[in-house]
C-alpha cells in the first residue's frame, strides 16, 4: 500500500505539470473575471458609467462627449481595472500555491514524525521485554513497522514535498504573467489607446470644422458686408447673448465644443443655429454694448441715413422712402418690430393714401435704425439699415458722438436742405430764392432756425472720425419741401439745374464745393414728401448709389 502511495503521488505531481498551463490558465483567467465584474458595483464605476457622456458644466450644459474626461477615464478605469484583477487573481493563486507547499511539508513533517514515534516504539518495546514485561510486544510490533517501512515513508514525504513545490510553481504566475506582458502587452495598450486616441482625434477633427465652419463665415460676412451692428447703439452685435423663448444662452452661439451645426438650449431645448448659413440670424439676441433686445436677419448690409435740421422733415422723409421701396418690391419686410406709427404711415404710402406728417423723432428713438429686407437678385436678400437721426444733434449744443455711431457703416448720406429751418444767415442768398426767402420767411417771424454749415461740420467730423474713408460715402442735398415754391416746377426734375440753384440763389456755392472735394459723389433731388414729388428719382438716386440690383 505504501508502495503504491508513494508511486502515485510523483505521477500526481508529473500529471499536474503535464496539464497545468491550461488549467492554471483557466484559473487565472476566471478568478480575474471574478474581480473584475465585483468592480462594476464600485460607486467609482457607478459615478463614470452615469455621466460616460460628459458632466454638465456650471452653466447647465453638456459639451460633446470628446470633449469631456468621462468617455476617457472609463476607458482607462477598464484598463486598469483588467490590471487589477488580474495582479489579485496572481496572487490568490500564489497564496494557493505556497498554502499547498506549506501543507504537503507539514505532511513531510508528520511523516519524519511518525518515523521517530516508530524508533522510539521499538526502543521502548525492546526495553519492556527485556525487563520481562510482556507489554512491550505491541509498541515493539508497532515501532518495527514503521521502521521496516521508514524508507518507504521518507520518499513518500519528499514525494510530497516535490509535489508541494511543482503545485506551488504551477500556480506561481510570474511567468506566466512576464509571458503576456511580452506577447500581449502592446495589444492590450493598443486596445486601450485606440479609444482615447479616436477621442482625441475626433476633438481635432470637430475643431477644425469648426475653424472652417468660421472662416468660411467670416469670408461671406466680409464678401456682403454682413457686419452685425445693432440699431440702436450701431456698434457690432457679435458676439451677441442669443435668446431662446427669452431666455438667455450662457454660451457663445459658435461651432465648437458644444456643437458644431446647432446647440441645445439648456432650459428651452431648442437646437439653436450656430452659424448664419442654416440660421442663427433668425434668432433674437441682446446686443453686448447696450443690453437691448434686437432681431436680425441676414443680408447684403446697406447703410442710409437722413440728416438734417430739426423739423426739417427727416422722418417723413425716411417713411416715404421705406414706404416706396415696399411699393415698388412687394416681398420687402421689416426685420423688427416698428411703432405702430410708422406701421400705419408706411401702409398708406404703399397703398397710395395722401401723406401724414410723421411724429417728431424721440430722444429715445434717435440712434435708432430702421431695417428693411429687400430681395434683390443676388444670393442673399439686402439688408437696408435706414438712419433718422434727430436734429438736435447738429445744433451747436446738441452734437453727441454716441448717437452718431452709425457712421462707421454709413454708405449714403442725404442732408436735408430746409428753407423754413434753416438759417441763411451765413450765405449771400440771391435771385429769385432771395425774394421767396424774404417774403416767406423773413418778413412772417418764422421760429427760431439753425446753421446747415454745423450739419455739414459735423458729418464731415464724424465720417472722418469713424471711418476715415470718406470718399466711399456718397452724399445727396436734398431739397424739401418743394411744393411750397421756392424752387420753379421745372427745375425739380433737373440734378444740374437743382445743383446751380444751391449753389447760386442760395449761396452754398463753397459748401458744395467742399463736399464734391471730400466725398465719393454729391447729388441733388427736390422733394416733397407730402406729394410725391421726385421721391421715384430719389429713391433711385439712392439705390444706384449702394449698388443694388433689385
Amino acid at each position: 500500500m505504501i508502495n503504491a502511495i508513494s508511486s502515485i503521488m510523483p505521477l500526481a505531481a508529473e500529471y499536474s505539470l503535464d496539464q497545468n498551463g491550461s488549467i492554471v490558465i483557466w484559473s487565472f483567467a476566471i478568478l480575474s473575471a471574478i474581480v473584475f465584474l465585483l468592480t462594476f458595483l464600485s460607486d467609482k464605476w457607478k459615478d463614470i458609467w452615469s455621466n460616460i457622456g460628459g458632466e454638465y458644466d456650471d452653466n447647465n450644459m453638456r459639451r460633446l462627449f470628446m470633449f469631456n474626461k468621462q468617455p476617457y477615464m472609463a476607458v482607462i478605469f477598464i484598463a486598469v481595472s483588467l490590471l487589477i484583477s488580474a495582479v489579485i487573481a496572481g496572487i490568490c493563486l500564489f497564496i494557493v500555491g505556497g498554502a499547498g507547499y506549506l501543507l504537503l511539508w507539514l505532511v513531510k513533517l508528520l511523516i519524519w514524525a511518525l518515523i521517530i514515534i516508530g524508533w522510539i516504539c521499538v526502543v521502548a518495546g525492546v526495553l519492556c521485554l527485556i525487563g520481562t514485561q510482556p507489554v512491550g510486544c505491541l509498541p515493539l510490533i508497532i515501532g518495527g513497522v514503521i521502521v521496516y517501512f521508514s524508507d518507504n515513508l521518507k520518499a513518500f514525504a519528499n514525494a510530497c514535498v516535490e509535489a508541494g513545490f511543482n503545485f506551488y510553481s504551477a500556480l506561481n504566475v510570474w511567468d506566466l504573467g512576464m509571458f503576456m506582458i511580452s506577447e500581449y502587452g502592446v495589444a492590450f495598450l493598443c486596445v486601450v489607446a485606440t479609444p482615447i486616441v479616436i477621442g482625441i482625434i475626433a476633438a481635432v477633427i470637430t475643431m477644425v470644422i469648426a475653424g472652417i465652419f468660421w472662416l468660411v463665415e467670416t469670408i461671406m460676412t466680409s464678401r456682403y458686408n454682413i457686419k452685425h451692428p445693432c440699431p440702436f447703439c450701431h456698434n457690432p452685435s457679435e458676439p451677441a447673448t442669443y435668446l431662446s423663448e427669452g431666455y438667455e444662452l450662457p454660451i457663445k452661439l459658435r461651432p465648437g465644443m458644444y456643437g458644431l451645426f446647432h446647440i441645445k438650449h439648456p432650459i428651452t431645448q431648442e437646437e439653436m443655429p450656430t452659424m448664419i448659413l442654416n440660421g442663427r440670424d433668425d434668432l433674437e439676441r441682446i446686443c453686448p454694448h447696450c443690453n437691448r433686445r434686437i432681431g436680425y436677419q441676414t443680408g447684403v448690409e446697406k447703410h442710409i441715413a437722413f440728416v438734417g435740421l430739426p423739423e426739417s422733415g427727416k422722418t417723413c422723409l425716411t417713411y416715404r422712402f421705406v414706404g416706396n421701396m415696399m411699393k415698388r418690391y412687394a416681398e420687402t419686410t421689416f426685420t423688427d418690430n416698428v411703432s405702430n406709427e410708422a406701421k400705419r404711415i408706411i401702409a398708406n404710402i404703399k397703398e397710395g393714401k395722401k401723406q401724414e406728417l410723421a411724429a417728431k423723432t424721440s430722444v429715445s428713438d434717435m440712434k435708432r435704425s430702421l431695417q428693411i429686407i429687400v430681395p434683390g437678385k443676388g444670393r442673399m436678400p439686402y439688408h437696408f439699415f435706414i438712419n433718422d437721426v434727430g436734429g438736435e444733434l447738429f445744433t451747436d449744443s446738441g452734437v453727441r458722438q454716441d448717437y452718431m455711431q452709425f457712421f462707421k457703416d454709413v454708405q449714403v448720406v442725404s442732408i436735408l436742405i430746409d428753407p423754413f429751418t434753416m438759417d441763411f444767415s451765413e450765405y449771400d442768398i440771391d435771385g429769385e430764392f432771395a425774394k421767396w426767402y424774404k417774403e416767406n420767411i423773413t418778413d412772417k417771424g418764422v421760429a427760431k432756425k439753425e446753421k446747415l454749415s454745423n450739419v455739414i461740420q459735423t458729418i464731415q467730423t464724424m465720417s472722418q472720425q469713424f471711418t476715415h474713408k470718406t470718399d466711399k460715402i456718397h452724399v445727396n442735398l436734398i431739397l424739401v419741401k418743394a411744393d411750397t415754391g421756392y424752387i420753379h416746377k421745372a427745375d425739380k426734375q433737373d440734378e444740374g439745374k437743382i445743383r446751380d440753384f444751391v449753389a447760386q440763389q442760395m449761396g452754398m456755392a463753397g459748401e458744395i464745393n467742399n463736399l464734391e472735394n471730400t466725398y465719393a459723389s454729391l447729388h441733388f433731388y427736390a422733394v416733397s414728401a407730402l406729394q410725391d414729388t421726385s421721391i421715384d428719382q430719389m429713391t433711385d438716386g439712392i439705390i444706384e448709389q449702394l449698388k443694388v440690383k433689385l
